[in-house]
């Protein structure tokens, strides 16, 4: 019964010092491995938020695809 207390007590140091030592480690990737920020623009259709490089401009606006930025031409709303 004492040698099972003392396996559950080693078992459990070695997660508790496992978990610190990972912790640290995950949060310290650098901008530059990210990449860097880039603006967001919002769908006019759809309210979708997007990074500015894979919108489509619209008149001063912004649409997610081409279907919305044929729906907010002034010739699909006479």
């Amino acid at each position: 019964m004492r040698l099972l207390f003392w396996v559950l007590i080693g078992l459990l140091v070695y997660f508790v010092v496992r978990g610190l030592t990972r912790g640290g480690q995950q949060g310290t990737r650098s901008r530059s491995a990210i990449g860097p920020a880039e603006d967001m623009v919002r769908c006019a259709v759809c309210g979708l938020n997007l990074p500015k490089s894979e919108a489509l401009p619209l008149d001063g606006k912004w649409a997610c695809c081409a279907e919305h930025a044929r729906q907010r031409t002034p010739a699909a709303h006479p």
